[in-house]
């Protein structure tokens, strides 16, 4: 990539993926726009993003787009990410048009994991936006590549406090059904060195991102060894997940996926390693980094 002639946008700059795509571009000394709305914050995230002076921050939100509009123009690339939230169809397609017309030659778009059609109602923003953004881009002569991740491993988190204090994890899985997992980290850097690399060489890719494949049993035994404590693996009827994911404030959509979603054909990703130039990071992996955070009660 000539980093001198390609400029970079990049949505979601603060959340669960965004700050992973900014360090490996910042590694690479590409000149880069982040959208944010607590400019603070990604400084916080990102130390070093303070001293990249390619780096350019626009403050701005996803209830009004101006900040985004008058900022894209002039940038090759842009990574598309919109958190769950209200009319997430229609602001991920407005963005993405509005990216394509100002001359965007390559969207790396975080959509979701393939299921069928109108499969699951959390999934059909993502599924929408990809058809439409897909059709407009061919019409510009620009591209679209869509990353379909499973499982988040930070989604264990939602167990933290079960672990913390009851030394156990409840989920609606069989314990010896198998999960899907991919670490947020490697989401990241798959999307910078798509954006980093010639825009011919992906063209309108989709690319599945699974890393590794658990059981709860499985998890359980990690857990245990890694936090040096026994902990146990409850499986509980689905309402049981629904009626906590809907207490914590999420919507049915999420909440019944959650509780009710299961693998069909649970495998790692063959090409992942092909896409990160190195293997994937697995559960145990991901664990062992985030050991103090199921340690600390604080």
């Amino acid at each position: 990539m000539n980093n001198i002639k390609e400029r970079i946008y990049v949505l979601g700059a603060t959340g669960n993926i965004g700050p992973f795509v900014l360090k490996e571009l910042i590694k690479e000394q590409v000149q880069i726009t982040a959208y944010t709305r607590t400019p603070e914050k990604l400084y916080k995230a990102i130390p070093e993003a303070q001293e990249h002076q390619q780096l350019s921050i626009v403050q701005g939100g996803f209830d009004d787009l101006t900040p985004f509009n008058e900022s894209i123009g002039g940038h090759t690339r842009l990574f598309l990410l919109v958190p769950d939230i209200k009319d997430m169809t229609r602001i991920k397609i407005e963005l993405g048009k509005k990216a394509y017309d100002a001359g965007v030659k390559q969207i790396v778009d975080l959509s979701v994991q393939s299921l069928p059609w109108r499969y699951y109602l959390v999934s059909l923003p993502h599924q929408e936006t990809e058809k439409a953004l897909f059709y407009y881009s061919n019409r510009k002569s620009s591209t679209l590549v869509s990353l379909r991740p499973s499982n988040f491993m930070t989604n264990m988190l939602f167990s933290l406090e079960t672990i913390q204090k009851q030394d156990m994890f409840m989920e609606e899985l069989d314990p010896s059904e198998l999960q899907e997992w991919i670490s947020p980290n490697d989401i990241g850097q798959i999307a910078a060195r798509i954006l980093m690399e010639p825009i011919e060489k992906h063209g309108d890719s989709a690319y599945e991102l699974i890393g590794d494949v658990k059981t709860p049993q499985e998890r359980a035994v990690m857990f245990s060894k890694i936090l040096g404590r026994p902990i146990e693996y409850q499986q509980v009827e689905p309402q049981v997940i629904y009626d906590t994911f809907i207490k914590m404030g999420f919507d049915h959509a999420l909440a019944y996926s959650v509780s009710t979603f299961s693998a069909k054909n649970p495998t790692v990703t063959r090409g992942l390693q092909i896409l990160l130039g190195r293997k994937p990071e697995t559960v145990y992996e991901w664990l062992e980094k985030n050991k103090d955070t199921f340690l600390s009660k604080n």
